[in-house]
């Protein structure tokens, strides 16, 4: 069975909402890096294990703690 979400999935949507949609710059780095993994593997889990949720709500709610420090 395919999962609903993929962690290349989520990390794309990650980057995408913090740089395009709310248009925050950051500097890639290796520790900027480890932290957006780790962003998009939570997604992930969140959700492939949880019915009914919506991913690009799972992720924009990851997204915000990111977006506040």
């Amino acid at each position: 069975m395919r999962s609903r979400l993929t962690k290349e999935e989520a990390l794309s949507f990650l980057l995408t909402h913090i740089v395009v949609e709310k248009e925050h710059c950051f500097e890639m780095n290796p520790a900027s890096l480890f932290t957006m993994m780790n962003m998009a593997a939570e997604a992930e889990m969140l959700v492939n294990q949880q019915e009914g949720v919506i991913p690009h709500e799972v992720i924009e709610s990851i997204a915000a703690s990111f977006l506040a420090t």
